[in-house]
């Protein structure tokens, strides 16, 4: 039999107005239908198969697949990370890998495009770092006063990895015996919505107004949540342009990777497995109180001529007819009413299949945030190669969640404070403001973030020191990656360490470094875990 013959279309609402007007068009409808289920090449485009036909989908634009969902997607992801142990080590995995305790800068100027000495140049990037050093140690880099921007970098990346998204807005405020005033506010993803919540419309969709072209124009931005009980009076909504009148942002949208076009908001981390995390935590619930109840017994005292448990330490007296008795200690005993008994219940607990199938929906959720369930439940129990496989996976997505937060808020924070640096006369650098390739030799930095982690440290050193034999990497990345530091800084150090101990010779790695190009030039992008 042909597949045109076991076809089977469901005719729809409009179908059957179609064929009440017209039957014969009707029909010729169905027919039609019924053809191009069956001449799909795709079998998941198939709708006469039993696996797909009850499955109704629209081809819609991001923004109407996103945007409705937001609020309650925000919600639970948040109630999961308060809540259930899996969700929480799933954000704290991410953050302490990808943020740690905050990333450290290296300046790193273009001298040669500015013509500069390497003299020169090395002591302009000690007094950008020293300035920049001197601002985000700081807790007024805060409009809040309330984090140092180290800090600031963990709340926007846990923001962002909760909500979707999260919103910077630049402010500046006069400090005593502060450098600079540039400081940052951080707004959550749900003040960031449509004035009066109204409906979405051309140039203005989940509270970020647009171009005829797709770009930002202007944020608008509630001065608190809906259910702010600290707030008084009815919610206000402020317009803040996205850009300033120099063209540098005033407002930064910091989120994920961009899916697919023209997306305006973003989905949280947990929106793939809000409900598999869900409901693996009911059945650990369920199986917990399962557990509780088969270690609890009772005990029950019949007497035809008085109350025994008056005597017994713990007895209940007698419960009212009608009455629900709950065991919720172990070891309790009643004084039953004549003809009452107590019936024993076995649940069969503990339940040998729990650990499996616990470990099951852990690389299921795993899969859908990008994190290795082994690093996600914090527990290593197979070989060192599939260890080693599972660190260095993560550690793929780890680099590129980094090189967005950089690119997003570490950057254009930076650049912020070293122009206002510049416009102080506390450093000077030639054509920052008129010259945009000026601007960018004298802005170029180096961000590097936590170690790598490692789980055979001398293996790893054993390799890192044959690759460094061959001239295919750096004591720079080496030292950036193990260790999270600068190798500069270390070498200060080390050659400080010796002067102090009185001896001789050149600090360890010096006779081993490649003639060319310079241990301490990375400028490839790709010798440290910045990007």
């Amino acid at each position: 039999m042909s597949h045109m013959g076991r076809a089977r279309v469901a005719p729809t609402l409009i179908d059957r107005v179609i064929a009440w007007v017209s039957p014969g068009a009707g029909l010729r409808r169905l027919r039609a239908r019924t053809a191009m289920a069956v001449a799909s090449g795709y079998l998941g485009a198939r709708r006469n198969r039993t696996a797909t036909q009850e499955w109704s989908t629209l081809a819609s634009s991001a923004d109407a697949d996103t945007l409705p969902d937001l609020d309650v997607l925000r919600a639970r992801s948040r109630d999961l990370v308060r809540n259930d142990p899996l969700a929480q080590s799933a954000v704290s995995t991410k953050a302490v890998n990808v943020i740690g305790t905050g990333h450290v800068l290296r300046p790193e100027i273009d001298a040669r495009r500015l013509g500069l000495s390497e003299a020169v140049a090395e002591r302009w990037e000690e007094d950008a770092l020293d300035i920049w050093t001197e601002w985000a140690a700081s807790r007024d880099c805060d409009v809040t006063r309330a984090q140092t921007f180290s800090e600031m970098e963990d709340l926007v990346y846990r923001s962002r990895l909760l909500s979707g998204d999260v919103f910077v807005i630049r402010r500046f405020r006069r400090r005593p015996g502060r450098l600079l005033g540039s400081c940052l506010q951080v707004v959550e993803a749900d003040r960031v919505s449509n004035p009066a919540r109204a409906m979405d419309k051309p140039g203005l969709s989940g509270g970020v107004e647009m171009d005829a072209d797709g770009a930002p124009l202007a944020y608008h931005i509630a001065d608190r949540h809906d259910f702010d009980v600290a707030g008084a009076g009815p919610v206000t909504w402020r317009r803040i342009p996205a850009y300033g009148s120099d063209g540098r942002p005033l407002v930064l949208h910091v989120h994920g990777p961009r899916w697919r076009p023209d997306m305006t908001r973003y989905a949280p981390m947990l929106a793939p497995v809000i409900e598999s995390l869900k409901q693996r935590s009911r059945y650990s619930e369920a199986e917990l109180m399962a557990a509780v109840v088969s270690a609890c017994f009772a005990i029950g005292l019949k007497s035809s001529d008085g109350d025994l448990s008056s005597g017994l330490k713990g007895a209940s007296s007698a419960a009212p007819a009608n009455q629900e008795i709950r065991l919720t200690e172990p070891g309790q005993i009643f004084d039953l009413q004549p003809d009452e008994e107590i019936q024993s219940f076995s649940p069969g607990r503990p339940n040998a299949q729990f650990g499996p199938f616990i470990d099951v929906l852990a690389r299921e959720v795993g899969a859908g945030i990008d994190l290795p369930h082994e690093l996600l439940l914090k527990s290593f129990q197979a070989s060192y190669s599939a260890s080693r496989a599972a660190i260095e996976m993560a550690w793929q997505s780890f680099r590129t969640d980094r090189a967005h937060h950089v690119a997003q808020f570490c950057a254009p924070v930076y650049e912020d404070v070293i122009s206002e640096a510049v416009a102080a006369g506390l450093l000077k650098a030639p054509g920052l403001f008129s010259d945009p390739l000026a601007r960018r030799a004298w802005l170029g930095a180096v961000w590097t973030g936590p170690a790598r982690p490692t789980i055979d440290p001398v293996k790893d050193a054993t390799a890192d020191e044959k690759y460094h034999a061959l001239g295919v990497t750096s004591l720079t990345r080496i030292t950036a990656e193990r260790f999270g530091t600068d190798w500069r800084v270390v070498r200060r150090r080390i050659e400080r360490e010796r002067a102090a101990a009185g001896a001789a010779g050149p600090a360890p790695g010096a006779a081993v470094e490649p003639a060319a190009p310079p241990v301490d030039d990375d400028r490839d992008g790709d010798d440290t875990e910045e990007s």
